[in-house]
């Protein structure tokens, strides 16, 4: 896949740092979670998240021409960053720590994680309609339907979560 236009080249960007800002998003809410049911739920969405970034480092970084896909080193690095709180969450940089200050309840951050998966499943699914591979179209749907999954996860969540 050849990326010719710049709208491309930002749209494979902002998906990997989509990814990246929610796996550190979900750590955060791992560590905070008291209850067992959120915090196994947290964790599984941090772990996707991750492995969602691989999948887009590994098949359109080079070609976009942001790189070599991440190494074992930086995911090291990135684990680094989570734990000590540092970093970007979603698409913009923002303080991960004073967020997660501010979500003061659990159904807060379950909130604001639905809002950003469900614009995860809509970027997915609109960069599935523009890829000019069927491969790209491919691996940008199957994304779009674990973000869905997701979106169901967290939805059961708020269902029994505590009112605010």
């Amino acid at each position: 896949m050849d990326f010719d236009h710049l709208e491309e080249k930002e749209a494979v960007k902002k998906a990997a740092l989509i990814e990246e800002n929610g796996y550190k998003f979900y750590s955060i809410m791992t560590d905070r979670s008291e209850d067992a049911e959120t915090k196994a739920i947290f964790a599984r969405l941090a772990a996707d998240e991750v492995k969602h970034k691989k999948v887009i480092e590994n098949r359109y970084f080079e070609e976009a021409g942001f790189g070599m896909h991440i190494t074992e080193e930086e995911l090291m690095l990135e684990d680094y960053l989570t734990r000590t709180h540092a970093g970007e969450i979603f698409t913009k940089r923002i303080d991960v720590e004073k967020l997660a200050d501010m979500l003061d309840h659990p159904r807060k951050a379950l909130d604001l994680a639905l809002s950003t998966e469900k614009y995860s499943v809509s970027l997915f699914e609109g960069l599935a309609k523009n890829a000019k591979t069927e491969e790209g179209r491919q691996m940008y749907l199957n994304i779009a339907q674990e973000e869905k999954a997701h979106v169901e996860l967290i939805e059961s969540l708020l269902k029994v979560a505590p009112p605010l």
